[in-house]
């Protein structure tokens, strides 16, 4: 069985991956900096970044809002070990981000809007994963929601002259992230040094 490492253990992703770590050949730890380990995932913060880079261990990143900064050194990084970096882990948000780049492209002069609800302990707003749907749209109007319990819903929509078309994510559970997380995890450890992302693991 493989040793995963996981940087923010003890938060609700953290917890959530550690439950499914067995499914996917995984005895999960929580990280520590000199603990061994196959790959480690991260469900942190920005600011863990050093220590996890410092283990150089297969890493796969979850966490979001890291400065442009962190993201060079991230690349660097890729160049000594294989690191996997995603706002999101979902398939369907994979799907969907497809779906909405052919829509832009067919209809390029459309107005575009993008709004994202999440549950009201949600700190970041926009999502990591708004952004990254915003940044690939150039969507003119973002709009973040916190209420409730919502796990994640995004919603794209395309009006044009007397119609329009929506696209909607629904996320049902925080189980799909954590699938998604550990299936990259089990892809990364048999890959050569680099950085990835969904897109190579949707191959």
């Amino acid at each position: 069985m493989k040793k995963l490492l996981i940087s923010g253990f003890d938060g609700r992703m953290g917890q959530q991956t550690a439950r499914l770590a067995p499914d996917y050949g995984f005895d999960a730890r929580p990280f520590s900096l000199g603990e061994p380990g196959d790959v480690i995932i991260d469900f942190s913060h920005p600011d863990c970044l050093d220590a996890l880079l410092k283990a150089n261990i297969p890493l796969v990143i979850g966490t979001t809002g890291h400065t442009q900064a962190q993201r060079q050194r991230i690349a660097k990084a890729a160049a000594s070990r294989p690191i996997f970096q995603a706002a999101n882990f979902s398939p369907g948000i994979y799907a969907l981000q497809a779906a909405a780049k052919a829509v832009k492209a067919l209809l390029p002069d459309w107005d575009t809007s993008l709004i994202e609800r999440h549950h009201a302990r949600k700190r970041d707003r926009p999502s990591g994963t708004a952004l990254r749907l915003a940044q690939t749209l150039e969507a003119g109007q973002v709009l973040s929601v916190r209420a409730g319990t919502v796990r994640g819903i995004h919603e794209l929509a395309f009006y044009g002259p007397e119609e329009s078309i929506s696209l909607l994510h629904t996320a049902e559970s925080r189980a799909v992230f954590a699938h998604g997380a550990l299936r990259a995890a089990l892809w990364l450890t048999e890959q050569e040094n680099g950085l990835y992302g969904m897109e190579h693991l949707m191959q």
